[in-house]
């Protein structure tokens, strides 16, 4: 078996691993795992540390450390790869290390390039791909003097968040001082780009030895503006000449930033002068994809990367049926009741359904992927229309009274 030091491997990574010829030696950030798991979070790294072959905590954030803890854990596994497929805030400098050491799994430039949303549109507008008007502020006050070149509305969002975290549709520039605030401390560089109009698609890829394999087009949908939440996604998109376009346009960025293996997530709109990209990730789609092409297709994409690693292509069959992931956004305030919830739980469509919330409980504004109130997975639908009508029907029965 190989040995792999891994940055954030989630606890289902680990058995796919495994299965696929690698010994895991995991690096986890406490704060990470309490960020992304709350409560939950120390028996999460239990488990983790339970799966794994070896096991280390570091603060991701103490950069000497964390470099650190990723040279002893190669040096003392005698590790053949070092990846970071998770987290974009600490992915870069786990690039960065594994590079020094002849461990890279990518170039630290082709994750940078995906990771980061202005030198991704920057490098599309020097090759002449997906031609997006923008432009660029050192930090988010000197937005206001960008917009004489632009028509309103606007896209404005920071250069390096992750989770739609940010993202708004400026309509007025009385919008900026509250954005500012809640872009809760962010002090990086900000994109304003031109509003792109038409249907959001992702195309979820697979690198093998440099050659970009599409497992599907996701389409996604958007909850109310100014924010850019998703309000869910449908995996199982026919293949048609426009979704067509669409992924050879990720396959188009991935080759331009020489990505070489793993797994990657490219969001694009298809506008009226065709695909634009919106941006991209060097890891598997959140917001569930996996489970939903698990569901749709049968095919197990988390297990697919690790084979990508081993240099096996393995891709889904074509065809099959609709899964749908449906966020739900109440009204924000205190939860006083609810109701529906056991009579959705019995409907023989609904896969799964979370609703994290009881009385006395708060409800945040949904302003991003964070603020959603929980969701739906509904399977095995013919169509994109039966699966929305089925989650319509889900939100139909859940009832809540907020004050």
């Amino acid at each position: 078996m190989a040995n792999l030091v891994m940055v954030m491997p989630y606890q289902a990574y680990l058995p796919k691993a495994r299965a696929e010829g690698f010994r895991v030696t995991a690096l986890w950030d406490t704060a990470e795992a309490r960020r992304l798991f709350g409560a939950q979070a120390p028996e999460y790294l239990r488990q983790v540390e339970a799966l794994a072959d070896g096991f280390r905590l570091v603060e991701f954030a103490d950069r000497a450390a964390y470099a650190d803890a990723i040279r002893d854990a190669v040096r003392e596994t005698g590790a053949d790869h070092v990846w970071h497929v998770g987290s974009e805030d600490s992915m870069l400098l786990a690039h960065d290390v594994a590079d020094e050491l002849g461990k890279a799994v990518n170039p630290p430039r082709s994750v940078a390039l995906l990771n980061d949303k202005l030198a991704m549109r920057t490098l599309l507008r020097d090759k002449g791909i997906s031609a997006v008007r923008y432009a660029t502020a050192d930090h988010w006050t000197g937005v206001a003097d960008l917009l004489a070149g632009f028509e309103l509305p606007v896209v404005v969002k920071p250069a390096t968040l992750s989770a739609s975290r940010g993202v708004l549709l400026l309509t007025d520039p009385a919008q900026l001082p509250a954005w500012g605030r809640e872009l809760g401390g962010y002090d990086g560089p900000v994109l304003v780009e031109e509003y792109l109009r038409g249907p959001e698609f992702s195309v979820e890829t697979m690198t093998v030895r440099g050659e970009h394999h599409v497992v599907g087009v996701t389409r996604k949908l958007l909850g109310p503006l100014p924010h850019f939440v998703e309000r869910g996604h449908l995996f199982g998109e026919p293949e048609t000449p426009a979704t067509q376009r669409v992924a050879a346009h990720a396959v188009e960025l991935l080759d331009a930033v020489g990505y070489q293996c793993g797994p990657a997530h490219t969001e694009v709109i298809l506008t009226a002068d065709g695909p634009r990209i919106v941006e991209s990730q060097a890891r598997l789609g959140g917001d569930k994809i996996p489970d939903l092409i698990a569901l749709a297709r049968g095919f197990d994409v988390k297990r697919a990367m690790f084979a990508a690693l081993a240099g096996r292509t393995s891709l889904p069959a074509p065809g099959g049926p609709v899964a749908h992931i449906a966020y739900f956004s109440f009204p924000a305030g205190t939860l006083h009741r609810v109701s529906g919830v056991d009579e959705v739980r019995a409907l023989d469509f609904v896969h799964t359904l979370h609703f994290p919330y009881a009385p006395g409980d708060v409800l945040p504004e949904t302003v991003s992927s964070k603020t959603r109130h929980g969701f739906v997975i509904v399977d095995g639908s013919a169509d994109a229309a039966e699966a929305q009508a089925r989650a319509d029907r889900v939100r139909a029965l859940i009832e809540v009274e907020v004050r």
